[in-house]
């Protein structure tokens, strides 16, 4: 694989050092020299694999440099190792706070670079195949999503859709026997413009499924939850699945549309569950700020989860006996998006609980997420 090195420098000697070194330890390494003035622009338009930074007194005075690299995601990823002739713990202090993994004292020493720099370009790789298979298990996540979203939207149209046909079928009948008046006229064209304007709504909700966000925004986890539930609100009518949400008006700053998606993920691996139950089918979900979290809670009926699988239900391609036709991805994904994206956590546990007098078995998914 082709690795691309970018050194950061404004000393030509220095450069033409490294570059001839770093040809030595490997001559499929791709060299790429920029100065302090331009290494943004670089980073910003080529893949880098692995930078090394001299740290001088110019380069920590410039605080547009400074910023972009504590705080630019494209560069969270990439291997920083900086080259000092100073080595008091207040310089070294400053070459990690910009983001750096290790450093290089000058004069350089030749094997010192060859060692560090074949340790982060082989991490380096090991992060980009680790990316490649974390996108492929999201689109493929999203693929086994899709069906499902078709149903639902189904569902969702198809009502609006016979009650439009109906409406203009019978305009057009009292219209061919001369019997339409201006009021019923004005008041079924309203009528047909309402539903239109519920299946443009439908439209947006189900859109949200398929856009990822790039920046955390405030919303309301009431809203959200609800948003979620619509989406499969008129499916789970359909299964017979009653559904019990007790929350407040909590502001929430977050991924809206990937919390979403793990809602989505945990509801319909409910349904699943909840298909052979010949009993009332109820889901309950709740939501409340406990101790610096936002924590979210989702139960079922459909009995427990088997003691021997219950520990492995967030690996990925496992699947349960509730997942006939899943691919097992669906709840590795919601795991990967709240524990590395919103940095929090998800469990999941059997519990009996009562409900209006009744005893009932179920799992419970328990979403903790930091305010």
């Amino acid at each position: 694989m082709n690795i691309v090195i970018l050194v950061v420098t404004n000393c030509d000697t220095q450069f033409l050092f490294l570059e001839t070194t770093l040809i030595k330890i490997n001559n499929n390494y791709n060299i790429l020299r920029a100065n302090n003035q331009n290494f943004i622009d670089i980073i910003l338009n080529k893949t880098i694999d692995l930078i090394i930074l001299d740290l001088d007194e110019n380069l920590l005075k410039q605080t547009k440099s400074s910023e972009f690299l504590k705080t630019n995601s494209l560069i969270k990823n990439i291997p920083i190792i900086f080259l000092t002739n100073i080595t008091t713990i207040d310089i070294l202090n400053k070459g990690f706070e910009l983001g750096a993994v290790d450093y290089l004292n000058k004069p350089i020493n030749e094997l010192q670079i060859k060692n560090k720099v074949t340790l982060y370009t082989k991490l380096s790789n090991e992060i980009k195949e680790n990316r490649k298979k974390d996108l492929l298990l999201f689109q493929q996540s999203k693929m086994a999503s899709m069906g499902d979203m078709l149903a639902n939207i189904a569902h969702q149209w198809r009502q609006p859709l016979s009650c439009i046909s109906t409406v203009a079928s019978g305009l057009k009948i009292k219209y061919d026997i001369d019997i339409l008046n201006e009021s019923e006229l004005k008041e079924d064209l309203t009528q047909i413009v309402n539903l239109t304007q519920h299946l443009s709504e439908t439209i947006d909700s189900f859109r949200i499924f398929f856009r990822k966000d790039i920046d955390k925004s405030e919303f309301n986890i009431k809203t959200t939850i609800e948003k979620a539930l619509s989406i499969v609100q008129v499916l789970f009518n359909n299964e017979g699945i009653d559904i019990e949400f007790k929350g407040k008006n909590y502001t929430f700053y977050s991924y809206e549309n990937e919390l979403i998606q793990v809602l989505l993920t945990i509801l319909n691996n409910a349904k699943d569950a909840l298909e052979d139950n010949l009993n009332k089918k109820i889901i309950f979900i709740t939501s409340e700020i406990k101790d610096e979290h936002l924590i979210i809670k989702i139960k079922d009926n459909a009995n427990v989860i088997a003691t021997n699988i219950i520990s492995n239900i967030f690996d990925p391609y496992f699947t349960t006996q509730h997942q006939r036709q899943g691919t097992g991805i669906g709840l590795y994904i919601a795991n990967e998006i709240i524990v590395k994206h919103m940095r929090g956590t998800i469990t999941v546990h059997n519990l009996n609980y009562k409900y209006n007098n009744k005893d009932y078995v179920g799992a419970e998914f328990t979403l903790k997420l930091p305010l």
